[in-house]
């Protein structure tokens, strides 16, 4: 027997199993590659969510800080409106003791008046 001499029909064998080998490589490397290809486009989502979580959590704490100017400028602004409603109640109350104060030295200048020209008249 001749030890090169592997029967009929090994070739055929041979080749039908190379050919499934090679049919198995080629399935297990598409899917391979096809769950590759998955968990990268998995991992741009998860990066792209982060992402955009960062963007929310700055917007948020941007808008946070805004309101928080917002109430200040309005604390302000109410603090003011306050201050000028009271400077307000005290001009009215000097124009008030002004007007007084007024008639006062207008009646005291005509008591002068009078008292002058009652000395004047009688020396």
């Amino acid at each position: 027997m001749d030890p090169t001499d592997l029967g009929p029909g090994t070739a055929t064998w041979l080749g039908g199993s190379a050919t499934v080998i090679l049919g198995g490589l080629l399935w297990l490397r598409r899917f391979l590659s096809k769950d590759a290809a998955d968990r990268a486009m998995d991992s741009a989502d998860i990066g792209t969510l982060k992402r955009l979580n960062e963007l929310l959590n700055q917007e948020r704490a941007a808008r946070k800080e805004a309101e928080a100017r917002a109430d200040q400028f309005a604390k302000e602004r109410n603090d003011l409106a306050a201050a000028v409603g009271r400077m307000e109640g005290k001009i009215e109350a000097l124009t008030g003791q002004v007007a007084q104060l007024t008639e006062r030295v207008t009646l005291q200048s005509d008591e002068i008046h009078r008292l002058r020209t009652k000395l004047g008249g009688g020396a």
